[in-house]
């Protein structure tokens, strides 16, 4: 082919994206629940990151050794020495990342009047450090024109090309010690004398944060105090619970109690809209008015009765923080209970 003239016109388009994100949250909790001002999120985008050696992990077993015997951690020496190297690790990755000496402390009212697996079962703590990057390109080439070939032809072509591709990683890190944070909602043993808890777990939004929980629910003759708010005839997270948002459920019943009797009775207008959350055997939910439950009324007065709900393997699932009672309409008494599930 011999070309006596053309007239061609070429273009092309190239796009680059890249991304880097770093997240990181601590989560500090005491006696099974969030400490008030000590859990903090930091998101921001960045490309820091931190490599622990082998050599520093070594170091930082050393001076841990060095530091059990201060007095400075004479509470933490109540703790596991797993726990302890997780929050060494911690503290040390917490250093790097910030540029800042980090140090945790166990408050003290958590540690006191209590032996070490009282320790283990009221605080805790969680971090979490999540990196990700992303790329993407794409190149796109667009060609068209007329050619005048030597012997008379013409010849029109239009060609268009793209290449892409994409690329995605993200790396986790997570440390937890002590035990799970724990959320507290009330439970009514309508047939039973007192809470149990399934070892096998379910999935619900237990503290209304969008994410579903791993929790235990409550063993048959028991259920969970509800209010279903919008009426759909769901228990659909925490907040129709009492007790997961405040912490305290029997004064989230106080709140509703008209007449300032003590009493959750017919006397309060909310006493028809409760219901007991249960499941059957095959693991359905079921929800109970009161009246079917034989409930009669609730009072509102409870005392201190902590108790540890651990599974066969000696899991803790949840801790019974405080009883009370209600009278069925036969004229028998049974208990409410406050209880932490560890979520």
């Amino acid at each position: 082919m011999k070309i006596a003239n053309s007239a061609v016109c070429l273009s092309g388009r190239h796009s680059l994206v890249e991304k880097d994100e770093s997240r990181e949250s601590i989560q500090i909790w005491g006696r099974g629940r969030r400490l008030n001002g000590a859990a903090q999120i930091l998101e921001q985008k960045r490309q820091d990151s931190v490599a622990v050696s082998r050599q520093a992990v070594s170091l930082m077993r050393q001076k841990l050794r060095q530091t059990e015997n201060l007095a400075g951690r004479e509470q933490v020496s109540l703790l596991s020495d797993e726990d302890k190297q997780k929050i060494s690790l911690l503290e040390m990755l917490l250093s790097e990342l910030t540029g800042k000496k980090i140090r945790f402390a166990v408050p003290a009212w958590n540690m006191s009047g209590g032996n070490a697996q009282s320790a283990g079962t009221g605080w805790g703590l969680s971090y979490e450090s999540v990196q990700s990057h992303y790329e993407a390109e794409t190149t796109s080439f667009q060609s068209h024109g007329i050619v005048k070939t030597a012997d008379g032809k013409e010849i029109s072509f239009s060609l268009n090309m793209t290449m892409s591709r994409e690329f995605y990683s993200r790396q986790s890190v997570q440390i937890q010690a002590g035990a799970g944070a724990a959320v507290d909602p009330l439970v009514i043993n309508y047939d039973g004398p007192s809470a149990g808890l399934t070892e096998t777990k379910i999935q619900f939004d237990l503290d209304a944060d969008g994410v579903l929980d791993n929790i235990s629910f409550v063993r048959p003759g028991s259920g969970f105090l509800a209010l279903d708010q919008n009426g759909d005839g769901v228990i659909n997270d925490g907040r129709e619970l009492f007790g997961p948002q405040s912490g305290d459920g029997f004064a989230d019943l106080a709140l509703y109690d008209v007449d300032g009797n003590q009493w959750i009775d017919e006397n309060d207008p909310i006493f028809s809209q409760l219901q007991i959350w249960t499941r059957d055997s095959a693991g359905n939910d079921q929800l109970l008015a009161l009246g079917v439950a034989g409930v009669g009324a609730i009072y509102l007065g409870h005392i201190s009765t902590e108790f540890a709900l651990k599974d066969s393997s000696n899991n803790h699932n949840g801790q019974v923080r405080s009883t009370g009672v209600f009278l069925r309409e036969n004229g028998t008494a049974g208990t409410v209970q406050h209880v932490d599930l560890v979520v």
